[in-house]
């Protein structure tokens, strides 16, 4: 009986010959998306010898991301400045076709999807799909992949993905699974911690302390769910910032915080109760197609026409339709601070 393939060497396979691969994680990507992007480049270049770019579709914007990128050297180019075409050859990390956070033309369907969340649609005729939603990490499943592959363990790419994991499972104390453990623990030898230090307390402008302070006093809690509206936003991830941020109030269970960037309402969700799933609440909130996320976190976003008033619509339905979807509707409100 013939030795199974491993999943690296199947994505070799998909991606032997022809351009360049493009390498597309989500816009806005977090440490987790980066990370598993770097890694994915590393090991097409070093085991296979492809070349690859990755594709930038939004910004990097929180202090931490932009730490990550400068000291890691992740090479990143915007996808305006990628040529695509129905021939072109993209794999997609930490996302899936057919998600509203990425930047994939409709009319590109990908050789290769490597993801840590739910399936979202069938994927059928893609080369190569490893979905592992039990994964704490994306990174994790790319942590594997240079495991198996022997390729020399180079410094920059296991501290990416050490740090992927650490952010995006918080210290793996968020949806971690003894992979993540595993994987945690192989990388840490090979980890630079200078460089770790540097990116986990990357310098941050005034105005992000202005924005928590304003998140702070705009914050009103219902019941077992604390909200923030933080109006207009520096960057996206500043939404996840504060969600994270306000779910460390011992008095509720969920978190809520929304903010616009770009004419976008960007909203993100977190939640203590593993008995719920952050993501299908908010899919039922703002649509399937706009949402996506695990058991205790989640993020989407929805496009806002018009002028303020139309903005403010959004939001306050946006805010109406989570406290219903989580039964504390009828709550008295009480500022937070």
């Amino acid at each position: 009986m013939g030795q199974s393939k491993g999943p690296l060497v199947s994505l070799l396979e998909a991606v032997e010959g022809g351009d360049p691969v493009v390498i597309l994680p989500h816009d806005n990507p977090d440490p987790d998306a980066l990370a598993s992007a770097a890694a994915l480049q590393y090991l097409l270049e070093e085991v296979g010898e492809v070349e690859s770019v990755i594709g930038l579709g939004g910004i990097i914007g929180r202090a931490e991301n932009r730490a990550m990128v400068k000291y890691l050297n992740i090479q990143l180019v915007p996808v305006k400045e990628i040529a695509f075409g129905p021939a072109s050859r993209v794999v997609l990390v930490d996302t899936q076709p057919g998600r509203s956070n990425n930047s994939l033309p409709p009319e590109v369907k990908p050789i290769g999807v490597i993801d840590h969340h739910p399936a979202y649609g069938n994927h059928e005729g893609v080369a190569f799909v490893d979905l592992r939603d039990e994964y704490g990490a994306t990174s994790t499943i790319l942590t594997e992949y240079l495991r198996d592959s022997h390729a020399t363990v180079e410094s920059k790419i296991a501290t990416a993905l050490f740090y992927g994991i650490s952010a995006e499972t918080q210290d793996l104390g968020r949806e971690a699974t003894p992979a993540d453990f595993a994987a945690s623990q192989f990388l840490y030898p090979y980890a630079n911690k200078r460089r770790l230090g540097k990116i986990e307390n990357a310098r941050v402008p005034r105005e992000y302390f202005r924005t928590f302070r304003d998140a702070i006093e705009g914050a009103v809690v219902y019941g077992k769910v604390v909200v923030s509206d933080l109006g207009d936003v520096l960057y996206p991830d500043m939404v996840a910032e504060v969600a994270d941020f306000l779910l460390r109030l011992d008095e509720v269970d969920w978190s809520l915080a929304m903010g616009t960037y770009k004419k976008s309402l960007h909203v993100s969700v977190r939640t203590t109760d593993r008995e719920a799933n952050a993501g299908d609440v908010l899919q039922k909130v703002l649509g399937s197609r706009s949402a996506g996320g695990h058991d205790m976190i989640a993020g989407g976003k929805l496009r806002i026409e018009g002028n303020g008033l139309e903005r403010e619509k959004v939001a306050v339905r946006v805010k109406e339709r989570f406290l219903r979807r989580v039964g504390v509707e009828s709550a008295e409100s009480r500022d937070l601070v």
